[in-house]
């Protein structure tokens, strides 16, 4: 039974009655001065298990996260609810820095963001000490492991944070991490005895859909697919160029597209992404680069027009969908040349170790792709996890087929290249 004091905190200030799977269990682990390695899917809850500890103690929690636009939102969600927090990152202003920086020697703040890039530099972590955090948490840990699809260097540092502080507890969380990658993130940042979670990786409310087609059929399929779904969309596209010819020939068609990549302006990508989460533009085209921190319950779909480079990608990715709890599809559109591309990519890598790691990655997209298996079967053996149950019944192997399909099969190109294989 739920602690009251727990609840309370959790109806007051997030206006839920009950905790969600383990959360409660997570953050009494906290409290009590446990480690945690929580593996949580997109939307499943975890910036509420670090949230409530330093509300419910008094305490400051030093949140890491590579993520600016995560920092941004969670700091003015939190701030909206009564709970003072604050970020310092590159995006901050001179000004905004000195004022977060004197809050939290006062002792004012219960949520302080920050980037391990920042964390790392000369003094911050001297002055880090004078703060007396009273709780660590690490998202996106992935990112420590060389085997992790989004490995960053700097995540490597962050182990000093239990040499400075031994008796502070650290939360670690991702939402993509395979057992390997979960081994590593324990043992690279010290953690003792942590509280250990693994959510399942089946996503019940997703429906899975995948289709090897030719590229001249890219525009067809996409305007068929988008006639249908009524809330938002995501449409990943592997270059900034078709991302931009995509983007134009949507808006000709009469789609309102928004579109977003790593070469816009920083005010553009704003505008591109403002339009998107307000509605006005409800179909955003992009690449990788957008998604990264974005909360948007309501999307409908996510369609992927390229493998993506590891199977971890594409379940974060294609994860976004469907963060309500209502049914959301996430489409994978490929061509052969995206294996082709993607083998080149990796012979032109130098370091041995992560051309091996590359072609396992490569491998294991491949077998996504091609699987005669249920797709949620093959997702959960890939991060460990062994489903007690043999088909999901919604992806196309176990016979989903999306609604605006069969417009789709109509195209002359399309109706020999799409065709499932037998089974």
């Amino acid at each position: 039974m739920a602690d009251a004091s727990l609840l309370d905190i959790l109806r007051r200030h997030w206006g839920h009655e009950t905790f969600r799977g383990r959360q409660e269990e997570i953050v009494n682990a906290l409290i009590s001065g446990r480690d945690v390695a929580a593996v949580m899917p997109t939307g499943g809850g975890k910036s509420l298990c670090y949230q409530i500890p330093p509300v419910i103690t008094k305490k400051l929690c030093l949140v890491v996260s590579p993520l600016i636009a995560l920092m941004r939102d969670q700091v003015a969600q939190l701030e909206e609810m009564g709970i003072p927090a604050a970020a310092i990152n590159s995006a901050v202003s001179a000004d905004e820095k000195r004022i977060a920086a004197r809050r939290a020697l006062r002792g004012d703040l219960r949520l302080l963001y920050m980037s391990p890039e920042r964390l790392m530099q000369d003094g911050v972590l001297d002055w880090l000490v004078r703060l007396n955090p009273g709780f660590f948490a690490i998202d996106e840990a992935h990112c420590i492991s060389e085997w992790g699809h989004e490995f960053r260097p700097e995540y490597r540092q962050l182990k000093v944070l239990r040499e400075r502080f031994p008796e502070t507890p650290i939360a670690v969380f991702t939402a993509s991490a395979t057992r390997h990658v979960r081994q590593d993130i324990v043992r690279l940042l010290g953690l003792r005895d942590p509280l250990k979670y693994a959510q399942s990786f089946r996503r019940k409310n997703l429906r899975y859909f995948v289709r090897e087609i030719e590229s001249r059929d890219i525009l067809p399929y996409l305007r068929a697919a988008l006639r249908h779904y009524a809330g938002s969309v995501i449409v990943y596209a592997p270059t900034v160029l078709l991302v931009e010819e995509l983007a134009i020939a949507l808006r000709a068609a009469g789609f309102p597209a928004a579109s977003y990549h790593g070469q816009m302006e920083a005010a553009e990508r704003e505008a591109q992404q403002e339009a998107w989460m307000s509605g006005r533009s409800p179909i955003m085209v992009g690449t990788l680069a957008f998604g990264l921190g974005i909360n948007k319950p309501d999307v409908r779909a996510v369609i992927h027009l390229s493998l993506t480079k590891s199977l971890e990608q594409y379940y974060q990715e294609s994860g976004r969908a469907g963060r309500d709890g209502h049914e959301a599809d996430c489409i994978l559109l490929w061509q052969r040349a995206n294996l082709r591309l993607l083998a080149h990519f990796i012979e032109q890598t130098e370091d041995e170790a992560e051309r091996q790691r590359g072609w396992r990655r490569w491998r294991d997209i491949r077998k996504y792709a091609e699987t005669e298996e249920c797709r949620q079967v093959v997702i959960c053996r890939h991060f460990g996890e062994e489903p007690k149950w043999g088909r999901c019944g919604c992806c196309d192997r176990c016979g989903f087929q999306p609604e605006w399909l069969e417009k789709a099969l109509a195209l002359p190109s399309s109706r020999a290249k799409s065709r499932p294989r037998r089974r």
